[in-house]
């Protein structure tokens, strides 16, 4: 037999993406609310820290 006709069959491992953890899976009303809050609160901190060093 020649080697072509002996090579060995290579094995794939099928790897599955994992589900992101990050968002949940409805975003629903609240979540968009607190979301923007969180948001609002980080602006209205950032704009005190800039007027204090101004």
């Amino acid at each position: 037999m020649s080697k072509r006709n002996k090579k060995q069959q290579h094995v794939v491992e099928v790897v599955k993406p994992t589900p992101s953890v990050d968002a949940p899976t409805a975003f629903g009303f609240e979540e968009m609310l607190s979301e923007l809050e969180a948001i609002v609160a980080q602006a209205q901190d950032r704009l005190a820290e800039e007027a204090e060093t101004v």
